[in-house]
C-alpha cells in the first residue's frame, strides 16, 4: 500500500452506473421452474476486468473484488427472496422463485445478512473505513432471466493533486526555502447510504490535518523530510479517497459545522507554516477530481480551513467518472 502517491494513469476501471440514476433491466422469456417453483440464477459482476483495476494503476489493489453480496428482491413487494455471498470471485449462484426480480450486488462491504427488504438495503449506511482494503461498490439489474450481469460503481470519490510549483512574485520569498511537508484532505465525510443522497453523521479531519485510524493513507500524503520547491516542482501525484460531500453552502467558522471538503498543501516557507487549501465543492460518488498543477505565488493561509484566493496561487481542476473532463463550475480559488 502506498505511503506517498505515485504516478497513475487515469482510466475508468469498472463499468460505472451511478447509484442515484436508473439501472438497466432485462425482459426475456421466463425459465421453467423446478417442482419447488424455483429456478437457478447465475449472477456476475459486469466489467472488462472485474477483479482488478483495468490498467493496474494506483487503484488496482483497492479495486479488487474481495467479496460480493448478491440479493434478489421480489418485484412486487420488494421483499428479499434470496441472498448469497461469494469471496474472491465476481460470480455467484442462487435459487429464486420464478419471475421478475430486482437483483443487487454489493462489493467489499461488511456482512449484510439482516437485510429483509430493498428499502433496508438502500438505507444501509456504509462507512468510509469500509474502503480500507477495497472500494465498496454497488449495482442493480432487473431481470427474469437465469444469467444476470450487474454493473457496479464505487461510492467513494478520488482526489488527485498532480503537481505543486513555487513561483513567488516577491523576490525575497522566492529566495527562501519552501518545503512542501504534507498534502491532505480535511472536512471529510465518513458515512453514506448504499443508495441515493444522504446527510452525513460522521466527519473526519474537521478543519485540520488528522491521522484517522485505518484511513491515514486514504486522506494524507506525508513527505519526509519534505520537498524543497525552491529547487523545482513536486511532480508525484498525491492521490486520496473520500466519500461524497454535497454540503451547501460553505463556511469557514471556527465552530464546527458541515462544510466543503478541501485538499490542502502544507508548506514551510522561511521556517513559517502556510496552507494552500482548495475547495472541493459538491463532490459525488465515483468521480475523480484532479488538480493538474497548484502554483504558489505568495504566502498562503495561516489556517488550513481558509481557502486560498487567486492572489495566493492558481490551479486548474477537472472532474469526471474516474477520467479527466475539464470543468469550470464548482471551483473557488
Amino acid at each position: 500500500m502506498r505511503k506517498i502517491a505515485f504516478l497513475a494513469a487515469v482510466v475508468a476501471t469498472l463499468c460505472t452506473v451511478a447509484c442515484n440514476k436508473d439501472f438497466s433491466s432485462s425482459q426475456t422469456p421466463a425459465p421453467i421452474p423446478d417442482e419447488d417453483g424455483r429456478v437457478e440464477v447465475r449472477l456476475s459482476i459486469k466489467g472488462d476486468a472485474p477483479t482488478k483495476s483495468a490498467n493496474q494503476d494506483i487503484d488496482a489493489e483497492l479495486s479488487e473484488i474481495k467479496s460480493v453480496q448478491f440479493f434478489a428482491f421480489n418485484s412486487d413487494d420488494e421483499k428479499l427472496d434470496a441472498y448469497v455471498k461469494v469471496t474472491n470471485t465476481n460470480e455467484g449462484v442462487m435459487r429464486v422463485k420464478a419471475g421478475q426480480k430486482k437483483y443487487w450486488a454489493i462489493v467489499n462491504a461488511p456482512d449484510l445478512t439482516e437485510i429483509l427488504t430493498l428499502d433496508d438495503l438502500k438505507n444501509t449506511t456504509t462507512l468510509l473505513s469500509d474502503n480500507t482494503d477495497g472500494f465498496v461498490m454497488v449495482g442493480q439489474y432487473n431481470s427474469n432471466a437465469t444469467d444476470v450481469p450487474i454493473s457496479v460503481s464505487r461510492i467513494a470519490t478520488r482526489v488527485i493533486l498532480k503537481k505543486v510549483t513555487a513561483a513567488f512574485t516577491n523576490p525575497a520569498e522566492a529566495a527562501m526555502d519552501c518545503i512542501l511537508k504534507r498534502i491532505y484532505l480535511i472536512n471529510v465525510v465518513g458515512d453514506a447510504k448504499l443508495y441515493g443522497d444522504s446527510t452525513p453523521t460522521i466527519w473526519h479531519a474537521k478543519r485540520q490535518y488528522e491521522e484517522v485510524s485505518g484511513l491515514t493513507e486514504h486522506l494524507n500524503t506525508v513527505l519526509s523530510p519534505g520537498h524543497n520547491l525552491k529547487n523545482g516542482a513536486y511532480e508525484i501525484p498525491s492521490i486520496h479517497y473520500c466519500y461524497p460531500n454535497l454540503q451547501q453552502p460553505d463556511t469557514q467558522s471556527t465552530t464546527w459545522s458541515p462544510r466543503f471538503t478541501r485538499i490542502v498543501a502544507e508548506v514551510e516557507l522561511g521556517g513559517t507554516t502556510y496552507y494552500y487549501p482548495i475547495n472541493l465543492q459538491y463532490i459525488n460518488s465515483n468521480k475523480s477530481y484532479e488538480i493538474e498543477n497548484l502554483t504558489i505565488t505568495r504566502k498562503g493561509s495561516t489556517d488550513p480551513d481558509i481557502p486560498i484566493t487567486v492572489n495566493d496561487g492558481t490551479f486548474d481542476i477537472s472532474v469526471a467518472n474516474w477520467t479527466v473532463v475539464p470543468v469550470t463550475s464548482g471551483v473557488n480559488i
